[in-house]
């Protein structure tokens, strides 16, 4: 088989375990699965808001799901491992379900969307987008958009920070289709600035010596000096309220004689 019909059918078959784990998971939160193919067999890791539902009563469920994957997409040994969301407002795929199944129970489209959209924001996103599309106040078909924060839409950040997932809630009127889009917090865009510290150069051998002398220096010449102040200071001064006695020559004049 060429590598490149190899790598093609690997990708549809991780795609349709995806939306068979998505539907049959829905209730459990479920937001993802990663495949990793080992010496002993397939290693599937399901992310899930609440793995109870996922495990079941006494592991029925995954033993259910672990006899599908090998017999209906042809896994090879299928270890199932469940791992649980730390944070599952901020996946974009468990907020679209939420919201779906708000949407489905008869709530309103805008009480839906903002509640939803002031949940991400509180678990600490960057920036988060809802668009709910269908027929939402009347026959014809518009959008309503939710936004708040900051959200990439073009170029490599895009793609690569923004989690975005797309589903459709099936009511009375017609489908819905709702799309999220989450900027999680821990993203660094690549136009922020940061201005590092300036590092000051590792001192060497002969610097220290020259400083250790140098200060040695100033520090005698302080002591020294505050010896001297110290010692005008306590100099007694000798004061004399008697006048002085000013001392003057006696003036010999010479007479001329004729």
């Amino acid at each position: 088989m060429p590598a490149k019909t190899h790598f093609v059918q690997t990708g549809i078959k991780h795609t349709e375990i995806d939306a068979f784990l998505a539907k049959e998971l829905s209730k459990a939160g479920y937001s993802g699965v990663d495949i990793q193919k080992t010496p002993l067999g397939a290693r599937v890791i399901i992310y899930a808001e609440r793995p109870g539902i996922v495990i079941g009563r006494s592991g029925k469920n995954i033993r259910d799901l672990t006899s599908i994957l090998e017999e209906k997409f042809g896994l090879e040994n299928p270890q199932i491992e469940v791992s649980e969301l730390e944070i599952p407002e901020l996946k974009a795929r468990v907020v679209a379900n939420l919201l779906v199944q708000r949407l489905e129970r008869g709530d309103h489209f805008r009480r839906a969307g903002y509640a939803i959209m002031r949940r991400v924001m509180a678990a600490g996103a960057k920036g988060v987008e809802i668009k709910i599309s269908g027929k939402l106040s009347s026959e014809r078909a518009k959008y309503q958009k939710f936004r708040d924060g900051v959200i990439c839409k073009a170029g490599e950040p895009a793609m690569v920070f923004v989690d975005q997932a797309a589903l459709q809630a099936y009511l009375k009127p017609g489908v819905m289709g709702v799309q999220v889009k989450i900027m999680p917090p821990e993203v660094e865009l690549p136009d922020v600035v940061k201005i590092k510290p300036r590092e000051e150069p590792m001192p060497t051998k002969e610097g220290l010596e020259l400083y250790q002398s140098v200060e040695e220096t100033v520090e005698t010449e302080s002591m020294e000096a505050d010896t001297l102040k110290n010692e005008i200071q306590t100099e007694p001064v000798q004061e004399s309220n008697q006048p002085q006695e000013v001392k003057t020559e006696p003036v010999v004049e010479e007479s001329k004689e004729d």
